[in-house]
């Protein structure tokens, strides 16, 4: 491969992981934690010369750095009504950034930004990596209006592009339903360090679960505490790490039996000490593409509780790492939950299943691997076509 070929990568990098930025550009709230690393684990490429392209309304005019030897390219941009101009101006300044670099391949990262949207239409060839998958999510859950527009462009994103990217096999058939055609493959995304530096030591003589995620009804969060308001899981307590917005998680938290700890958002070092001493990860889920909960939680070595609705399943083995319960049968939630705390040795036994292989699969390096594999391998392709 040509070590001049140019990738410019469209994405919401989370900002104070750059030298030049530090911690006062941290977003507000979730961010792709999966970002740094790959991007740290590129730095002795010598395949490709990268570009990364991020909108941030913390930035008054354009700033340019390098870090890892790669070039970041910081545009200016405003919180709100983005989305219902089509992100026209957004377009415009990464159209104009993408003619001064001229790349041979564009990359767009989610599609619940510009980014996917860009890179669909960025007339070069393209890859749009899938991190939720709106179009699906609006219909098991009641969101905010953003979100049923963006879900609309998520579906024009998805027949517009020439490459699609999912973490799982079932976020990759949620996109074949919505385009037969589209051209899928599967990359997982790898699991941040402090995760794998995390020795899994639960208090033998305080069983806990955790869930980790926003306290919304689509990570089904209300099951939880629903569950646990059985007399027969008083002795264990619920730590719920998030943060959730508006009245139904506020009245939630307020009904919620007093076994239920309300931890609120933590940062990745403390969710991981938390984690440490969970005796299992409980996430009862209506959708989600493939939960960086559960990835760290097999990294460290919890079982895990989980519905069958997400791309988390593939790292779930029923009745041997963990269990898989549908919704709606809370009875199989108890009894589940209920036979891990019972006997420290048996939840133990359990977390061991698979977590050497689950440890290999999601190292950073690897995600980094599988994508510069895959720019090289659609390179070739247009090459020949």
């Amino acid at each position: 491969m040509n070590p001049t070929k140019k990738i410019s990568i469209l994405a919401a990098f989370p900002l104070h992981h750059l030298e030049a930025f530090g911690e006062g550009f941290r977003p507000a709230g979730h961010y792709a934690t999966w970002l740094p690393q790959i991007a740290e684990a590129w730095k002795n490429q010598s395949d490709f010369e990268i570009h990364w392209l991020v909108m941030s309304e913390l930035v008054q005019k354009r700033m340019d750095v390098v870090q890892w030897q790669q070039s970041f390219h910081v545009l200016p941009t405003t919180r709100s009504g983005r989305a219902s101009t089509l992100f026209r101006a957004d377009r415009k300044a990464i159209a104009s950034i993408l003619d001064e670099i001229q790349p041979d391949l564009v990359h767009g990262w989610g599609t619940e930004d510009v980014y996917g949207l860009a890179a669909a239409l960025s007339k070069r060839p393209n890859i749009v990596s899938m991190q939720g998958i709106l179009s699906f999510y609006v219909l098991k859950n009641r969101m905010a209006w953003r979100s049923y527009l963006q879900a609309a462009i998520e579906l024009f994103v998805l027949w517009k592009a020439h490459q699609i990217t999912t973490e799982s096999e079932w976020g990759r058939q949620i996109v074949k339903k919505r385009n037969p055609w589209a051209q899928v493959a599967i990359v997982e995304y790898g699991v941040q360090k402090v995760f794998f530096e995390t020795k899994w030591s639960p208090n033998e003589k305080k069983p806990l679960a955790i869930f980790v995620g926003s306290i919304s009804p689509r990570k089904g969060i209300q099951d939880l505490v629903a569950a646990f308001s059985d007399p027969r899981l008083a002795a264990c307590e619920l730590v719920v790490v998030g943060e959730g917005e508006g009245r139904w998680a506020e009245e939630l938290q307020r009904s919620a039996p007093s076994n239920v700890r309300w931890e609120g958002r933590k940062t990745a070092q403390e969710t991981a000490k938390l984690m440490a001493k969970a005796w299992c990860l409980v996430l009862p889920t209506r959708a989600d593409t493939s939960p960086n909960v559960v990835k760290e939680a097999r990294v460290i070595g919890l079982p895990i509780v989980a519905s069958p609705h997400g791309g988390h399943i593939q790292y779930v083995e029923d009745e041997a790492n963990g269990f898989i319960c549908d919704l709606g049968a809370p009875e199989d939630w108890s009894r589940a939950i209920r036979y891990l705390i019972d006997d420290i040795s048996r939840a133990k036994h359990m977390g061991q299943i698979d977590q050497d292989k689950h440890r290999e699969l999601l190292r950073p390096a690897r995600t980094a691997r599988n994508f510069l594999n895959l720019y090289e391998h659609i390179l070739v392709t247009h090459r020949t076509n």
